[in-house]
């Protein structure tokens, strides 16, 4: 049996090497595409470099706990499952985990089957709930499909058609990278558009965002295309 090619980026936030190193190997088998931090401090540096399907995190760390952290990624990532972690198995963990905006909680040590099943099914909601929904979100930026708004914060983005929809594809991507060809397809034009006028409207989007306050930005992936990412 050969490992599953990896579809969702993970982040595990788990402090133990021994534990860090079982998952790791087995989610990876598994056909997650796993990144590793053993504190909050390398698990927020992580989280400003990518963007992540899931996060598998432990409740005591180092550096900090794992539920007051929780509580932080909620506010910064809000569509992104949050799965806890603990060797305790008491119902007041339990709970402030999930008063703390997990979405799931599993004792240590674990079962891998039953962790991938855990995990896939909180990934299925999330792609459910955010193929269902008028309005997407990446960060502070919210965007609603209906009313066609577009907002950073409290901050109201007035985009045109086309910056709209580049944005659209952008957010909906979540972190992942786009292709120019991707944004080509977006416009019904398609065979008179240049590749000048793709990047006057990233151009335009990016002065936006800067205007708007966002510590989002559209950065450019080298041979690939294009991203959002959290400065």
């Amino acid at each position: 049996m050969h490992p599953a090619i990896p579809v969702h980026s993970v982040l595990l936030v788990e402090d133990d090497p021994m534990i860090a190193r079982t998952l790791s190997m087995g989610l990876r088998y598994e056909g997650f595409a796993l990144s590793h931090a053993a504190s909050v401090a390398a698990a927020m540096q992580l989280l400003q470099q990518q963007t992540f399907d899931l996060i598998l995190l432990d409740v005591g760390l180092p550096d900090g706990d794992g539920i007051s952290l929780c509580r932080q990624l909620r506010v910064l990532h809000p569509a992104t499952p949050i799965l806890m972690l603990s060797a305790r198995a008491d119902e007041s963990a339990v709970v402030a985990s999930i008063e703390g905006g997990a979405d799931d909680y599993i004792r240590k040590p674990c079962g891998l089957r039953e962790l991938s099943a855990r995990m896939r099914r909180l990934l299925g909601q999330r792609q459910s709930e955010t193929a269902g929904r008028p309005v997407i979100s990446y960060g502070a930026i919210r965007m609603d499909s209906q009313r066609r708004t577009v907002s950073v914060g409290d901050t109201p983005l007035q985009l045109g058609k086309k910056e709209y929809e580049v944005l659209m594809l952008l957010v909906r991507a979540n972190g992942d990278a786009i292709t120019r060809e991707q944004i080509l397809n977006q416009f019904e034009d398609s065979n008179v558009i240049y590749d000048r006028t793709i990047d006057s409207h990233l151009s335009h989007l990016r002065r936006k965002l800067k205007d708007a306050s966002a510590v989002e930005r559209i950065v450019a992936i080298y041979g690939v295309g294009y991203k959002l990412e959290s400065a």
